[in-house]
């Protein structure tokens, strides 16, 4: 249950991304202005959604810095996707739903459709809208 009357804004540098089913994940990890990092857990469309979508594996890389806004859980929730290999190190970060990415070229990508677009512009529609 995400609190979808305040969307979250947040940016950072992409550390790792899983473009994985059901739900693509990409690590960030945010930095304030006193120097305390915080992980995120990008939540976003399955991996099969964004190759239809056309959206290519590249699209991001690791040390790009982008913004998302998204929806965070009422209860703070962390997410982890685990490490395969015996030397690999499993991430976690808090978990944020993403509805909107500002990717690295300042291009906004529409990321999820959850039906509340407070992350986008006055007016904006899609095939949800009313």
């Amino acid at each position: 249950n995400h609190d979808t009357k305040m969307p979250v804004r947040v940016k950072g540098t992409v550390v790792e991304i899983h473009r994985i089913n059901p739900h693509s994940i990409i690590f960030l990890e945010q930095t304030d202005t006193n120097g305390t990092r915080q992980r995120w857990a990008i939540e976003g469309p399955a991996g099969f959604q964004l190759t239809r979508r056309g959206v290519p594996p590249d699209v991001l890389k690791p040390g790009d810095v982008i913004e998302v806004c998204g929806y965070v859980p009422k209860e703070k929730t962390v997410w982890q996707v685990a490490a395969t290999g015996p030397e690999a190190v499993s991430l976690a970060g808090r978990l944020i739903t993403a509805e909107l990415l500002v990717m690295p070229d300042g291009r906004e990508q529409s990321w999820g459709d959850y039906g509340f677009h407070q992350c986008f512009a006055p007016g904006y529609k899609d095939q949800h809208s009313k």
